[in-house]
């Protein structure tokens, strides 16, 4: 599923962005999942940092990100139990995305992090691996240490397993994986552009639940 997903999506990128209507029929474009609907216009990307396809993705998630409406939030719920890798080490990740974020230099670890397993091909063997990007990135080590075993982080981690164990038990498992204020999961098989995907996405945001 996630690779159709990103196949849909970079072929978008060599088409005229000029966008002919289009009704956005649920089943074509969108399916709803269970779950209740966030109360504001949200965007939550499942992913892995072990995932190629969501590295790949990551410059058209800026790109969607830019084009968002300022009533809009873009989050990112790191997943785990990625087949062969390390269980300590995804939830170690996942508690740094949320430290990063707290710390505000979560888009600057996020690729720190992407690059040192995709590009350089690098292995996190424990967590004072992961610490040292943060180092290397100009956090310091205290506070690194206080924000990533605080109360807020362990809150942050366990609503992110949460959403992640809810959307597995309803079959959908593969990353990247868009939500859509907390109930729609849109489809791209029929998109024709990047400018169309965008506006399937503005639809589901605007979207009533």
């Amino acid at each position: 599923m996630y690779r159709n997903f990103l196949i849909s999506i970079f072929i978008l990128l060599s088409f005229n962005s000029t966008v002919h209507a289009v009704e956005f029929t649920e089943g074509d474009y969108y399916i709803e999942i269970e779950g209740d609907a966030t109360k504001s216009k949200e965007i939550t990307e499942f992913f892995s940092f072990f995932c190629p396809h969501c590295f790949k993705q990551e410059p058209l998630m800026k790109e969607l990100i830019a084009s968002l409406p300022a009533d809009a939030t873009f989050k990112k719920n790191h997943v785990d139990s990625m087949p062969g890798q390390n269980i300590e080490i995804e939830q170690a990740l996942t508690k740094a995305l949320i430290t990063a974020d707290i710390l505000k230099v979560k888009e600057k670890i996020v690729a720190a992090i992407f690059q040192y397993i995709h590009s350089d091909k690098a292995k996190f063997n424990d967590e004072k691996e992961i610490k040292n990007l943060f180092l290397i990135n100009g956090v310091d080590g205290d506070q690194f240490d206080k924000t990533f075993a605080s109360f807020s982080v362990n809150t942050q981690f366990k609503k992110m397993q949460k959403k992640t164990k809810a959307l597995r038990q309803q079959g959908i498992g593969s990353v990247p994986t868009l939500i859509i204020n907390g109930k729609y999961k849109p489809v791209t098989g029929k998109i024709k552009s990047m400018d169309e995907y965008k506006k399937l996405i503005s639809y589901l945001l605007n979207k009533p639940a």
